[in-house]
């Protein structure tokens, strides 16, 4: 596997894109800012991301990893019609059909705040189901063939006949979860694969659904995504695994958004390179491994 550089979230590690970090700390370029409309005297860095999320108060931007996966995404948005949920307005290259300029995106900021998650759990779930609701139509978009970063292969881990690379602890661990697959018969559709930490809400407004690393899946996967990542991360109760059940193969799913998460973990663990909170993730995901296995 050929990872590149990696942003450490609290659920996992995101690729960045360009090998170079310096070109993210200055920002966005000049040929950026016009292509893309930016007002260069308002530009400022926002919370998170790693400090490489800029806006100028009516744009965000961002640096774009997988080009192909940003104008696919892009694409959708664009064409967004659900009054159920809110996505960003992306913004296209003056004079261009591009999506991207110089490796940077940007979106129309959206208006709302961050969701309290142990408290507006329900908030997450209604919002992600008319999210997949919206996007179940979607085809399967070539660039996950060919995508190439931390996530991916968690995914793959998930679903597919990937040998683990990890460190012997985490190993241990994933073997025993890959030992439990077993066929699931749900359709695949588009899922969100981060949508515990990524809804936004607003007074007088439907939700917002922000971030979306897309991947193609069986419907409930990307709930159950959010599922693990309530429980491991945030110490939600494990009564979730029966509240946000979502049909016969719920048990698998949430047995593979496991896998999806430890994946990552375990190159970097057998890499020595964890860092931030997936330092203490094998551990936090412990009981809930255990409740996966007497489940399934």
């Amino acid at each position: 596997m050929r990872f590149g550089p990696e942003e450490i979230t609290d659920a996992g590690v995101r690729l960045m894109g360009d090998p170079g970090a310096e070109w993210r700390e200055r920002g966005p370029t000049a040929k950026a800012v016009r292509s893309l409309g930016i007002d260069a005297d308002e530009l400022r860095r926002l919370p998170g991301g790693a400090g490489h999320v800029w806006t100028d108060g009516r744009l965000v931007v961002k640096p774009v990893g997988c080009v192909p996966e940003h104008d696919w995404v892009c694409e959708v948005y664009a064409g967004w019609v659900s009054g159920a949920v809110r996505v960003p307005e992306p913004v296209q290259a003056t004079g261009s059909a591009s999506w991207s300029v110089d490796g940077w995106g940007a979106h129309v900021f959206l208006v709302g705040r961050d969701t309290d998650l142990l408290a507006e759990l329900e908030v997450v779930k209604e919002a992600g189901a008319a999210f997949h609701r919206a996007v179940a139509a979607l085809e399967r978009p070539e660039f996950m063939d060919h995508r190439d970063d931390p996530w991916a292969y968690g995914d793959r881990l998930a679903w597919e006949d990937v040998q683990p690379e990890a460190d012997e602890e985490t190993r241990g661990v994933i073997e025993e979860l890959l030992a439990r697959r077993r066929p699931v018969t749900t359709p695949s559709q588009a899922v969100h694969g981060d949508l515990l930490p990524n809804v936004l809400v607003g007074d007088g407004s439907a939700p917002a659904i922000i971030d979306w690393p897309p991947y193609f899946r069986p419907h409930g996967f990307g709930e159950a995504i959010a599922v693990q990542d309530a429980i491991t991360f945030r110490g939600a109760s494990m009564d979730l695994l029966d509240s946000w059940r979502t049909g016969p193969d719920w048990d698998q799913l949430v047995l593979r958004a496991v896998l999806y998460r430890l994946g990552p973990t375990g190159v970097f663990a057998r890499r020595n390179r964890l860092m931030g909170s997936l330092v203490t993730h094998l551990e936090r995901a412990r009981p809930l491994v255990a409740a996966v296995l007497d489940r399934t």
